[in-house]
């Protein structure tokens, strides 16, 4: 892995499995356990602007949060205020005030409305763009990145005062065209998931609530991307060594 690290967190709090099946909610004393323990091992949380600037420390990282859920206002934003940690959350523009409806096992959950963007924004978090709706964009036709992309950014800038500087494509998917589009509508950076590719598809390490501290370690680690990969050609041989290593429990 070059470059910090960059952790992909979705939303905060405690749901049970039956709730929340994608495992999307780490408990607030999770968060607020995994955030002071990188401090204390002399970790650097970087802003945005300290991100895209470049020249971080070699122990430095960014904290992401996808989907703008409600709950991240309650119960996220509280443990970033007392550590004194920034972070970068990802909100969806065009379902500002809705639910979570692209996920038909949980489309119910709650996402903050424009005024919940501002007080992001006004906490000091960096508030970017998400897309308008969650769709799948390889493939996509030239209105949906459009309307994903462009507009999506539009809407935000209105709400936030400012353009968005950083795009993270739905379900961390992205092709050539995706690329493209975030590149020439002016974002400084765009984040994935697992697949990298350059500065406009940079790979991201997600954090879940079945994490035990001892899975949240081995993910700060440098080769931990690799490893990642080489796994994922054998889902069940990664998921027998998560079950082995320890997952945390659920409600």
């Amino acid at each position: 892995m070059s470059g910090p690290l960059v952790l992909m967190y979705h939303a905060v709090g405690t749901r049970t499995a039956a709730h929340d099946p994608h495992n999307l909610f780490v408990p607030p004393e999770n968060l607020r356990r995994q955030f002071r323990s990188l401090l204390d091992h002399g970790w650097t949380f970087l802003t945005l602007d300290e991100y895209v600037r470049g020249g971080a420390p070699r122990r430095s990282v960014l904290l992401t949060f996808d989907d703008g859920y409600r709950s991240f206002l309650v119960e996220g934003l509280p443990v970033l205020r007392e550590l004194g940690v920034p972070a970068t959350v990802f909100v969806l523009s065009g379902l500002l005030g809705g639910r979570s409806r692209w996920m038909p096992e949980m489309p119910d959950e709650p996402l903050v409305d424009a005024d919940g963007v501002r007080e992001l924004a006004a906490a000091g978090l960096d508030v970017e763009c998400h897309g308008w709706d969650h769709p799948r964009l390889p493939g996509a036709d030239a209105e949906t990145l459009a309307r994903n992309v462009v507009h999506a950014a539009d809407v935000l800038a209105g709400l936030t005062g400012r353009r968005p500087r950083a795009y993270a494509y739905p379900y961390g998917d992205h092709d050539l065209a995706a690329r493209r589009a975030v590149a020439a509508a002016g974002f400084d950076v765009a984040f994935s998931v697992h697949e990298g590719d350059g500065r406009f598809a940079v790979p991201r390490v997600d954090i879940t609530s079945i994490d035990t501290d001892v899975t949240f370690r081995l993910k700060t680690w440098r080769s931990y991307p690799a490893l990642r990969r080489l796994s994922g050609h054998a889902p069940a041989v990664r998921s027998g060594l998560h079950s082995l290593i320890g997952r945390a429990p659920r409600p």
